[in-house]
């Protein structure tokens, strides 16, 4: 039997030779050595190597060290599965543990000629923006800060709930700071509430904002244009500007005020929409499928929260809110 014919074992880590062997030992009970290699195609001392891996492996046995006969093969297969298995658990935790080579090939990437890392580099569009993003939150371990000076482009606004929601769902810590007029667009305003609820802390300022994005305190990307972010961006790691920026943002966020609790639910935004189309209360909660009772005690809620003594100032104030 030619000893590279099939290797059906070779799954479970078992050699074409070896496989051979074995299966000359399932068909010949109490075989030697010296008949095991004419059956084989193999010389004397290849099939004694064989043996002795297939004995470690528990796929034959001996009594005298001269006869061979192949263990069961419903035991043998499982026996080595389990060690297959087993070894390549172990491999997936050395993949896992070995992450970290990632980041130190990254940083030779970013490496400069003379072996020093680049503290500043210019990203030019929107695409190479969020490419940039994406990586420098990949290897963020502690916290993301994050500006938002004015209205975010439409071109840009999924980019930016896309990175900020995948980084929050990895369980890192963020803190956003949102510009007066960017809550005053209800889509920025919903924006933050789902933030919110994701784990991020967030506050509104109204003093002077650029917009930025900063990585564990080590690597700021801050944008060419704060009021547009499709133009391009500077990655900055040059450590006295970086400093500069870290404590114009604390200085901030310490003159910061709460903005999540002020944001109306979801419900409520139905609600108010109703009220503007709806002139009766009937209409108002059928457009909603909500019973009389629950539409106008959502309706009541709304006024004391408005501070309005009827209708028509509830929507005045939501509108002064800009929840409408």
């Amino acid at each position: 039997m030619d000893a590279v014919e099939g290797n059906t074992l070779a799954p479970l880590g078992v050699s074409a030779g070896e496989e051979a062997v074995y299966r000359t030992t399932l068909r010949s009970p109490g075989i030697g050595i010296a008949a095991i290699a004419v059956e084989c195609g193999i010389d004397q001392e290849a099939a004694g190597a064989a043996l002795g891996r297939l004995r470690d492996l528990g796929m034959v046995a001996t009594a005298d060290q001269r006869t061979f006969s192949g263990a069961d093969p419903a035991s043998v297969v499982d026996r080595l599965t389990r060690i297959r298995i087993h070894g390549l658990q172990g491999e997936i935790r050395r993949v896992a543990s070995s992450r970290h080579l990632v980041e130190s090939l990254a940083e030779d990437r970013r490496t400069g000629r003379r072996g020093q890392l680049t503290e500043l580099q210019y990203v030019e569009g929107l695409d190479q923006v969020v490419a940039c993003v994406d990586e420098l939150s990949f290897f963020s371990r502690e916290e993301r800060l994050t500006t938002h000076p004015g209205p975010i482009l439409a071109a840009a606004f999924d980019a930016v709930r896309s990175s900020d929601l995948k980084y929050l769902r990895r369980g890192l810590r963020m803190r956003t700071l949102v510009h007066a007029d960017a809550l005053e667009s209800p889509k920025v305003g919903r924006f933050v509430a789902e933030l919110s609820a994701q784990g991020a802390q967030v506050r509104g300022t109204s003093g002077p904002l650029e917009r930025m994005v900063v990585f564990d305190r080590r690597t700021a990307l801050v944008a060419t244009d704060p009021a547009d972010i499709t133009q391009g961006a500077l990655v900055v790691r040059q450590p006295g500007l970086l400093s500069h920026l870290l404590a114009g943002f604390e200085s901030r966020w310490s003159r910061s005020y709460g903005v999540v609790d002020d944001l109306p639910s979801d419900t409520e935004l139905r609600v108010l929409r109703a009220m503007a189309r709806a002139n009766k209360d009937e209409a108002g909660a059928r457009e909603l499928c909500m019973s009389l009772r629950t539409y106008r005690g959502h309706v009541a809620a709304l006024m004391r929260r408005l501070g309005a003594p009827n209708r028509f100032r509830a929507a005045l104030a939501a509108r002064e809110r800009n929840w409408l």
